[in-house]
C-alpha cells in the first residue's frame, strides 16, 4: 500500500501528548513529506516549535513519531522536526514561487504519462495513447512537458516551427491530435539551459496561450524521474491522473516504483502501470521472447497496489526497426484502443 501525507494526517487525528495536547487539532502540524527509500518509507513531519506557549518537548516528538510508526508497517523511519512559523511560511514561498495552476481548456480530462527513468518508451506510449483516443472519436491533445528531453514532435515527424494567430500559438495537428512542445521553439536541436522558474513559465505559456481545439482528453508527457521538474509539473495540474510506464526489467521497475510513490505522496490519482517493450514477436517465425526479462510491471503493481493496465510489445517496422506511432492495421493498435477504452471508463475528473 502506498502511503500519502493524507494517510499520516488521518493517523495523527487521535494523538495526544501526556499533557493532553492534540497537535493536529491545535494546528501545530505544518507539513508532511513521504519519501521512498530502499529500506521502506521515510516520513518527515514538520511541526510548530511552540505548542500552547511552550517549546515542544523532545519526549512529545518521540511519542508522535512512535505513534505513526506503530500504525503503518510500510514506514521505516519518522522524523518530527520543529520549525518556526516564519520559517514554514518562507519554505512554502520557496517551494511554490507564485505557481498557481495554469488555465486549462474547459472540461478536459488530463492523463500524465510518467516514468522513473528515461528510455522506457514513455513518449511512445503518450503518442499512441493519444492516437487511440483520437481514433475513438475524442478530441485529443498532447502537451510535451518534457522541456529538456522533448521527443513527441520527432516521434510524430513534426518539424515545422509553431505558428501564431493574434498572439496565440497554433498547435500542430496530426492524426487528429493537437500537439504543443518546446521542440517547436528550439532550432537545430539546441539544448535547453534554463532553471526551474523559466521551465514553469514555458509550460504555463504553452498551456494557456495555445488555441486548443476544445480537447476532451489531453495527454501530458512528463519528464522522467522524481526530481523538482517532475514534481512541479504534477503541482501545475492537480486534477491530472497519472499512468506509470516501465519495462519488464526489474531494475527499471524499481525506479518506476519510486516515481509511483512520488505521485502518491502528492495525492494524485494513479491509474495503473504499463509495461512497455514487454515482449518481442518475430515477424518471420512468430516466436515470442522477452529480451528485457519478465515481471517488472507485476512488481510495480504489487508495490503500489495498482493494476497492470497494458503490456505493449516491441513494434518492429521499417528500415530502422523501431517506430514511434504504431502503423495502421498493426495488432498493437488494438492494445492501445483497449487501454483508451478502459481509461475512459475510469471516470476521470475534468478540469
Amino acid at each position: 500500500m502506498a502511503v500519502t501525507p493524507k494517510d499520516i494526517l488521518a493517523i495523527l487525528a487521535p494523538f495526544k501528548t501526556s499533557a493532553g495536547v492534540e497537535p493536529l487539532k491545535g494546528g501545530y502540524i505544518q507539513d508532511i513529506a513521504v519519501e521512498p527509500h530502499a529500506d521502506g518509507l521515510h516520513v518527515n513531519i514538520h511541526v510548530d516549535e511552540v505548542w500552547r506557549g511552550t517549546t515542544v518537548l523532545p519526549e512529545d516528538r518521540t511519542a508522535l513519531a512512535a505513534f505513526v510508526l506503530a500504525r503503518l508497517k510500510e514506514i521505516h523511519d519518522v522524523r518530527v522536526i520543529p520549525r518556526a512559523k516564519d520559517q514554514a511560511n518562507a519554505a512554502k514561498k520557496l517551494s511554490r514561487p507564485g505557481q498557481a495552476s495554469p488555465r486549462t481548456p474547459a472540461a478536459v480530462k488530463m492523463i500524465a504519462v510518467i516514468s522513473g527513468k528515461g528510455g522506457v518508451g514513455k513518449s511512445t506510449v503518450s503518442i499512441n495513447l493519444a492516437h487511440a483516443f483520437a481514433r475513438l472519436g475524442f478530441r485529443t491533445a498532447i502537451l510535451d512537458c518534457d522541456i529538456y528531453g522533448f521527443s513527441v514532435p520527432d516521434l510524430l515527424q513534426l518539424a515545422d516551427p509553431v505558428k501564431t494567430q493574434e498572439r496565440k500559438l497554433i498547435p500542430s495537428h496530426v492524426h487528429d491530435i493537437d500537439v504543443m512542445s518546446m521542440k517547436f521553439f528550439v532550432g537545430h536541436n539546441a539544448p535547453i539551459m534554463w532553471r526551474g522558474p523559466m521551465l514553469g513559465k514555458a509550460i504555463r505559456q504553452m498551456m494557456e496561450d495555445t488555441l486548443w481545439n476544445a480537447p476532451e482528453y489531453m495527454i501530458l508527457d512528463l519528464p522522467p524521474g522524481t526530481g523538482d521538474i517532475a514534481m512541479d509539473v504534477h503541482e501545475y495540474f492537480p486534477r491530472a491522473a497519472s499512468i506509470l510506464v516501465t519495462t519488464p526489467d526489474i531494475n527499471a521497475a524499481r525506479v518506476a516504483e519510486r516515481a509511483g510513490h512520488m505521485v502518491r505522496s502528492l495525492d494524485r490519482r494513479l491509474l495503473g502501470v504499463i509495461e512497455n517493450m514487454s515482449y518481442m514477436n518475430c515477424p518471420e517465425c512468430g516466436y515470442l521472447w522477452h529480451p528485457l526479462g519478465r515481471g517488472g510491471a507485476e512488481l510495480v503493481a504489487k508495490s503500489l497496489n495498482i493494476p497492470v493496465v497494458a503490456k505493449i510489445p516491441w513494434v518492429l517496422t521499417g528500415d530502422s526497426g523501431i517506430t514511434g506511432l504504431v502503423p495502421d492495421g498493426h495488432p498493437v493498435q488494438n492494445i492501445y484502443r483497449t487501454l483508451a477504452q478502459a481509461i475512459d471508463q475510469m471516470k476521470l475528473l475534468p478540469t
